[in-house]
């Protein structure tokens, strides 16, 4: 049964200026988007600097379309984020998401070496 864990992960929660905003697993049809803005913010943080993380806060668009559609924030409040807390909310989401990806691809490495 604890493989239905994997199937269907919980939201995790994480605090934003006080308020609880639950994080949930990228959805199949966000899944295109959410790889291109992770991407993005992967190679920001290989390279990191002040400016460099206000700039992708501020200006992508990517940013804020997978905020709002991997938490429970509105766009109203998505959009009115400062550029580093939705930057720092963004590699929360990448985190979740990315455990659950590792998570699930232990288990196929583990079917697929059974079969073998």
């Amino acid at each position: 049964m604890s493989d239905l864990a994997i199937l269907f992960p919980e939201p995790e929660i994480v605090t934003v200026h006080g308020r609880r905003v639950e994080i949930r697993p990228v959805r199949l049809c966000d899944f295109d988007e959410f790889g291109k803005a992770a991407g993005e913010l992967i190679a920001l943080l290989s390279d990191p600097s002040g400016a460099g993380v206000m700039a992708y806060g501020k200006n992508s668009k990517r940013l804020l379309s997978v905020i709002r559609k991997s938490t429970n924030l509105s766009a109203w409040r998505a959009w009115r984020l400062p550029a580093t807390v939705a930057t720092e909310l963004m590699v929360h989401v990448v985190r979740v998401n990315s455990g659950f990806f590792d998570r699930a691809l232990v288990n196929l490495a583990e079917v697929l070496a059974g079969r073998t």
